[in-house]
């Protein structure tokens, strides 16, 4: 397995305000809205997936993301107990 400082990921944290700022809103949830997102241990493909979020299907956004080598961001999530990262290209931000 692939350690994240060994990918060369840009990530970055963001406290409320700042995600106010970058999301028009405060974004507490990360939602599925294609049919099916994989879970990862990690921000990339080459990490282990440990589900799926379907769509419509909610997880609380821990507020950091990571671009991985190929451009795209995935979120960092807690699902089912445990931190994980979703990919932006298959999932959305929700304000409540």
């Amino acid at each position: 397995m692939l350690e994240i400082n060994e990918l060369n990921l840009n990530v970055t944290e963001l406290d409320d305000a700042d995600l106010e700022a970058v999301s028009g809103g405060k974004s507490r949830y990360i939602m599925g809205d294609n049919g099916k997102s994989n879970v990862r241990t990690g921000p990339g493909l080459g990490y282990k997936s440990i589900g799926v979020l379907h769509k419509g299907d909610e997880a609380k956004y821990l507020g950091k993301t990571a671009t991985d080598d190929r451009g795209v961001v995935w979120y960092k999530i807690r699902y089912k107990g445990r931190d994980a990262w979703v990919s932006s290209r298959y999932t959305c931000k929700v304000s409540y």
